[in-house]
């Protein structure tokens, strides 16, 4: 007898048929929904209407998917005021060949400059990204920054979006915002993980990316304030985790380490070139 599934996913409940509990299970995967575990468990009621809500919720995914948040920026319809309140992930915005697509162009450009995450372990955390906000910010903030290199695809399924001015552009500033606003949930500043540096970080790229120097400056010093509060400048602070965690842990203060140096000489330079003019 197999076990019991204790929760159904949120497109299972809401159509009101088992769910086998995995991500992504069977039903959504047939379906072709995005399989999501982001609603909170309320006390059982009066059962409803087992109306047709596959058509629904395709079109909720549909409206709440980066491509659709996309074209409603370019527009002019959406802004950063228009960002849900609440902390918890946006379903159907970060998709998983969003993902897939942003691990594959870092690990394949960016990697050799910045190999401050392990292939292995970020796709055994990928398969439980719903359920751990810390990894779903990690993932959003390297997708961000991913949308500003040349060469990154949008893997949004719309051909039109893929030539329109502005779209990786206005993607890598969504997925920035999102990132922000489901950090927010986390007490990442009283328990920071390793993760929760790597998102500091990328979050520093991405501005850098934007010009916004200032805003960069925030999240460059924010990491490293975090790496310090981490015990990262003590050699000893490295003995409790394996080979792969370590290593990644000195190659990232290293890295974090040389560019606060970079970037406060530059602004210095800058400083005393405006003073000299």
């Amino acid at each position: 007898m197999s076990a019991a599934v204790k929760r159904a996913c949120d497109a299972c409940h809401r159509r009101k048929v088992k769910c086998d509990g995995i991500n992504p299970c069977r039903n959504c995967s047939s379906a072709q929904l995005t399989c999501t575990y982001n609603a909170i468990p309320q006390k059982k009621g009066p059962k409803g209407s087992r109306a047709k809500v596959i058509s629904e919720l395709r079109e909720t995914q549909r409206q709440t998917s980066l491509s659709a948040k996309v074209q409603s920026r370019l527009n002019g319809l959406g802004s950063p005021s228009c960002i849900s309140p609440s902390l918890a992930p946006t379903p159907g915005l970060l998709a998983p060949e969003l993902v897939k697509e942003a691990v594959e162009f870092f690990f394949a450009n960016m990697y050799s400059i910045m190999p401050i995450i392990n292939r292995q372990r970020l796709e055994q955390q990928c398969m439980y990204i719903e359920q751990n906000p810390d990894t779903y910010c990690l993932l959003t903030s390297l997708s961000a920054y991913m949308m500003f290199q040349p060469g990154m695809s949008l893997p949004t399924g719309d051909p039109m979006l893929e030539h329109m001015p502005g779209a990786h552009i206005v993607s890598g500033t969504l997925l920035m915002e999102e990132a922000i606003r489901v950090r927010k949930g986390l007490d990442y500043l009283e328990t920071p993980t390793l993760n929760t540096l790597c998102t500091s970080y990328f979050l520093f790229c991405s501005y850098y990316a934007l010009e916004m120097r200032e805003k960069a400056w925030f999240y460059l010093r924010e990491a490293t304030t975090l790496a310090h509060m981490c015990g990262m400048t003590k050699e000893e602070s490295y003995a409790q985790f394996d080979n792969v965690e370590s290593s990644r842990r000195r190659r990232l203060y290293w890295l974090l380490f040389v560019t606060e140096r970079y970037d406060s000489g530059t602004r210095t330079l800058k400083r005393m070139m405006t003073r000299l003019t």
